[in-house]
């Protein structure tokens, strides 16, 4: 998988809060996105998606498009960074190509303790791939 070609893709679609044609994404983590960057890089990123690997630093890693969510730690670790999970999630939610599951997809509010905890413990993260893989 080129993990350092996703992250430059990555990189060159933040954006600031604010700018024109930047699209603030929630992903519960608010992540600015440039839209026209991401949407020119969108076909190219599912490419590089369908060589998602099923292990990373030796643990498996649900696949894209199967029935278990992908924590941001898992991306993360196929990522070889936290932050670049979240704007992957950022740019694949911008896309509608999957869901973001977080402590507020059971019904408590960001600033919680119980769901600043399950955020700690990876309860972030994708869900629903809707691309063909």
């Amino acid at each position: 998988m080129e993990v350092e070609r996703m992250n430059d893709i990555l990189r060159r679609c933040l954006g600031s809060a604010g700018d024109e044609g930047v699209e603030v994404v929630d992903v519960w983590q608010q992540i600015a996105l440039k839209a026209s960057v991401v949407r020119d890089h969108a076909d190219e990123m599912k490419e590089l998606l369908r060589e998602w690997p099923p292990t990373s630093w030796g643990q498996p890693i649900p696949p894209l498009g199967g029935p278990e969510p992908i924590t941001y730690i898992q991306t993360g670790a196929v990522l070889d960074s936290q932050p670049m999970a979240f704007l992957l999630f950022a740019f694949g939610k911008l896309l509608e190509w999957w869901d973001i599951l977080d402590p507020r997809s059971i019904g408590l509010s960001q600033d919680h303790p119980l769901a600043k905890e399950m955020v700690g413990q990876g309860m972030v993260a994708m869900s629903g791939y809707r691309v063909e893989v």
